[in-house]
């Protein structure tokens, strides 16, 4: 395990002196990442230190990398209107060659105010791999885990994108996870199987972003992290409680308190007819359904605050939409019609 990884992480939990961006500007990206409130890169910035973001130069590539709060994980990118951080985890791998193990890695993290999303899997690669992950639920909680098995030979069916135990194996992410500890273990040291797969590798990614390939059971080793999701709150309150206090709660303006999210904190949303960002006053403006070809009119649209209204042209009538009593011809109009159609005649 690498013990300056563990350390770097658990500097998320205990955020220590005051960044060196302090009193400067608060940035509106790094790289190319958008740093939204309630996340901020300095004092006055974010809404609290659990929400801190670090721009760090990287010197090898003279860009600028985004991390969380003081520690070295990578954030790729972040959703305020999801609650969400994609972070870029490292890999776990268990390698051999003929005279035994040569290469092993086991990662793991730790933190206080995110979990782990359960739109994440758990996979693991390889032909000789047993792949667990453990968790402790609390501080003085029991430990609790779950993983895979992959076994395969150099004849075994071995499907391109089939994660189903051949060669690649993967498993659910339970709900509110905050830590985990990746452990891989192989069952004959990958013998006779070292020429075309000599490592085990297990990591958490977003559901969607990996899609395994035979070539990765050799070729796999140039991969140290994949992208991970993580979910956040605000505080610890619920939305009742937290509301309590008008001058502290974030959810303002055309946003709303997620009743749907039953986690520890509160989330913001905004209301039905509005998007943008719910975590700061005005952050939420009113989208324009008319424009965006995103309404249910049958004939004429017009935009409202949070809404949209349907209208008919001159001689129709009802309520214009297309889900509904649409547009009908007005009786009198028809009979004009017809009238004049007969006089014609």
């Amino acid at each position: 395990m690498h013990i300056q990884l563990l350390v770097a992480i658990l500097a998320i939990a205990t955020f220590g002196s005051a960044s060196a961006q302090e009193g400067q500007a608060c940035l509106s990206s790094c790289g190319n990442v958008a740093i939204t409130f309630p996340f901020g890169s300095g004092e006055g910035c974010y809404h609290s230190r659990d929400f801190l973001v670090t721009c760090n130069l990287n010197q090898s590539s003279g860009e600028s990398v985004p991390l969380l709060g003081e520690s070295t994980i990578v954030i790729s990118n972040m959703s305020t209107s999801k609650s969400e951080v994609e972070v870029m985890a490292f890999v776990a791998r268990d390698c051999y060659n003929s005279s035994g193990p040569v290469d092993r890695n086991e990662p793991s993290m730790w933190f206080t105010d995110f979990r782990i999303s359960a739109k994440n899997k758990f996979v693991a690669i390889g032909c000789d791999t047993q792949a667990y992950f453990s968790k402790r639920r609390g501080i003085n909680g029991s430990s609790y885990g779950t993983g895979c098995i992959s076994r395969c030979g150099r004849d075994s069916l071995i499907t391109n994108g089939s994660c189903s135990g051949v060669g690649c194996c993967e498993v659910a992410v339970p709900q509110e996870i905050r830590s985990y500890e990746i452990e891989l273990s192989s069952y004959t040291n990958h013998v006779n199987i070292t020429e075309f797969n000599p490592c085990s590798y297990g990591f958490f990614v977003e559901e969607g972003k990996y899609n395994f390939s035979t070539t990765d059971l050799l070729d796999f080793g140039s991969v140290r992290k994949m992208p991970m999701l993580l979910d956040w709150a605000v505080g610890n309150s619920t939305c009742d409680i937290a509301r309590r206090d008008a001058d502290s709660f974030l959810c303002k303006g055309n946003s709303e308190c997620d009743q749907d999210y039953s986690g520890p904190g509160y989330r913001c949303r905004c209301q039905e007819g509005y998007e943008g960002n719910p975590y700061v006053a005005n952050g939420c403006t009113n989208i324009n359904e008319c424009e965006r070809g995103t309404h249910d009119c049958e004939d004429e649209c017009v935009d409202t605050q949070g809404s949209y209204e349907c209208s008919c042209r001159k001689g129709y009538s009802g309520d214009g939409r297309k889900q509904g009593t649409g547009c009908t011809q007005d009786q009198s109009k028809l009979i004009k019609i017809v009238v004049g159609t007969s006089a014609g005649s």
